[in-house]
């Protein structure tokens, strides 16, 4: 039988060479450390230049504040930190290093250089460290600022260097992480280069959507809404992309929390809630999330690399990300016309883009304002929903009261059913069954919301017996139950009796439905009920759009351009598939050679 190993203190160098595994993954790291410090200085120029994908080199260059001699050997010593001197601290951190950790890591796996200098310096000071020992510190002829250069990186931890990918691979990862910094902060300038070749040189910036604009063009900035909202607490920023323009990958997705780039768990969520009925599966539409809430609020001190954090009050955040997306989208411009410059207040009703100007130049008279379109009788719950021939016939070229394409005019139909519209902004084609589902689906939400669901009495009442937690929160949410068309109430002995459903429901299991509500209820709260109610209504819209089956006549079309424009989604059916393609003139122009 062997003797139990020794318990031994590791040497330093065992110890930072593990800090760097949790704080160093890849050459990304090194690049998001290093930028991070020199935001912190106060840099408003920072240069990054990398050589093959990061591996063997990853350089970054700033014009802050640099460092006096005992400063810089300071800084590559383990917890030693200029942003951060007693526990008390962490529970209000704004810079975006704070643990004393990123340059002791990486100089331990890398040959590290530091050259800095302050403004008001004669000489600079250069440190050279190789893994992790220092090898020389002298005098240098530098300019203020500062200048850290990591090489050959994982050189002497060869199991973590062999886990490195391709070039490519890395300096994918490298490009993505300097991408976020930039779009963090807008006011600085940034410049990257990778093998001697200019890979973005970015100027100072006014705002972020003019940053968004050179990192991604013109056509990913037209496609965005502003979003501005909040409860006096938390607060929310930045921009939202509107369906169906997406994507297969969440490239175009990004989060800043008090200006650091990181997510949650809980953002990723809020996110998903906010798109699910107007984007397919599988899809992701560009945001740009600024998020800003008191830092006492906000735990940064989750993860080594400062990926993550932890929210104290995560309902909270979340609820209040969900509406600001879902205001930001909805509304009645369609993609790639000029975006809106206005804010979003909660209370404030939506408002409508100006009529387009006619023939002579001079704008045209806005349209008078229209009641929205009344909650659905009981003929909603019907196989199908007809329209009614407008009161008044619709004349070629009329404008539709708050229309999101100002003046239409109504050509025909091609291929199967889809009805040709000419628009102010070129050639619209519409997909009248993904149209109607958008609009029962509406109508169906604005009766759940005003409490006015048309409900099914069940013969006979079913009874139910929740768990103890399942059964404390359907108890406590029984209103609330009750405003979305469900009969149920408490019997004793922690059951329930359910008497009626929702239409949408019908058919559904009371137990398994209730189970499954009551599960929401306790992870969420209000919020997660009517999300869990979103998509049950989108499939009710569903099985009624698929009576829709025959050829509409012109009236019908022309009533179903209009309470489609009425939407706050105009663009999608709830399943995600467009309900309208825009074919701009500016388009059409450029396939014809007009440019």
């Amino acid at each position: 039988m062997s003797e139990p190993s020794a318990i031994r203190v590791l040497s330093d160098a065992v110890i930072n060479q593990i800090a760097a595994g949790e704080v160093v993954e890849r050459p990304a790291s090194v690049l998001k450390e290093l930028v991070e410090n020199s935001l912190d200085a106060g840099a408003s120029r920072i240069e990054v230049e990398v050589v093959d994908g990061g591996r063997r080199l990853v350089r970054v260059r700033d014009d802050g504040a640099g460092m006096d001699r005992d400063n810089a050997l300071l800084s590559i010593e383990r917890h030693a930190t200029s942003k951060l001197r007693e526990l008390k601290d962490l529970d209000s951190i704004a810079t975006m290093g704070f643990r004393g950790e990123a340059l002791a890591a990486i100089s331990a796996v890398s040959q590290f250089t530091l050259a800095t200098n302050r403004a008001d310096s004669a000489a600079g000071t250069e440190i050279l460290v190789f893994g992790g020992k220092i090898q020389d510190v002298r005098d240098a002829g530098v300019p203020p600022g500062t200048e850290i250069a990591v090489r050959n990186l994982f050189f002497n931890v060869p199991a973590r260097r062999k886990f490195m990918r391709t070039a490519q691979t890395e300096f994918t990862h490298v490009r993505q992480a300097f991408l976020l910094e930039a779009l963090a902060n807008t006011g600085v300038a940034f410049v990257l280069r990778a093998d001697d070749e200019e890979v973005y040189n970015l100027p100072a910036a006014r705002d972020l959507l003019e940053r968004i604009r050179d990192l991604y063009g013109d056509e990913v900035a037209a496609h965005l809404r502003p979003m501005q909202f909040g409860n006096g607490v938390v607060e929310i920023g930045g921009y939202a992309g509107v369906p169906p323009f997406s994507r297969l990958d969440r490239e175009w997705q990004v989060m800043f929390i008090n200006g650091r780039p990181s997510g949650s768990p809980v953002l990723n969520f809020a996110v998903q809630s906010a798109y699910r009925s107007v984007l397919a599966g599988g899809r992701f539409a560009p945001l740009f999330l600024q998020i800003t809430l008191p830092s006492d609020l906000v735990d940064v001190n989750v993860h080594p690399a400062k990926k993550e954090v932890r929210f104290r009050r995560p309902t909270e955040v979340r609820d209040v990300v969900i509406e600001a997306i879902r205001m930001a989208i909805s509304g009645p411009d369609l993609p790639g016309s000029r975006m809106p410059e206005r804010s979003r207040e909660p209370a404030a009703g939506l408002s409508r883009p100006a009529p387009a100007p006619d023939e002579t130049g001079r704008p045209a008279e806005p349209p008078a304002p229209s009641a929205p379109p009344p909650a659905p009788p009981v003929a909603v719950v019907q196989p199908r929903l007809d329209w009614a021939p407008p009161s008044s016939p619709a004349q070629p070229g009329e404008e539709t009261a708050g229309s999101p394409w100002g003046r239409y005019r109504l050509l025909g139909r091609v291929g199967e059913g889809y009805v040709v519209l000419e628009t102010d902004q070129g050639l619209v084609l519409m997909d009248p069954r993904s149209a109607h589902e958008r609009v029962l689906y509406e109508r169906l939400l604005a009766a759940v919301e005003k409490g006015a669901v048309p409900s099914q009495g069940l013969l006979p009442p079913a009874t139910i017996q929740p768990s103890s937690a399942q059964g404390q929160a359907l108890r406590k949410h029984l209103d609330l139950l009750k405003r979305m068309g469900f009969g149920v109430a408490e019997f004793g002995s922690g059951t329930f009796l359910v008497d009626a459903l929702p239409v949408w429901l019908a058919e559904a299991a009371p137990d398994r439905l209730l189970s499954d509500i009551a599960d929401g209820l306790m992870q969420g709260g209000k919020g997660t009920a009517r999300d869990w109610a979103r998509p049950a209504i989108a499939a009710a819209a569903g099985r009624q759009a698929v009576g829709l089956q025959r050829e509409l006549t012109d009236a019908e079309l022309r009533a179903l351009v209009r309470d489609l424009a009425r939407t706050e989604m105009p663009y999608t059916s709830p399943r995600g598939k467009p309900t309208v393609i825009l074919f701009s003139t500016r388009e059409l122009n450029r396939k014809f050679g007009r440019d």
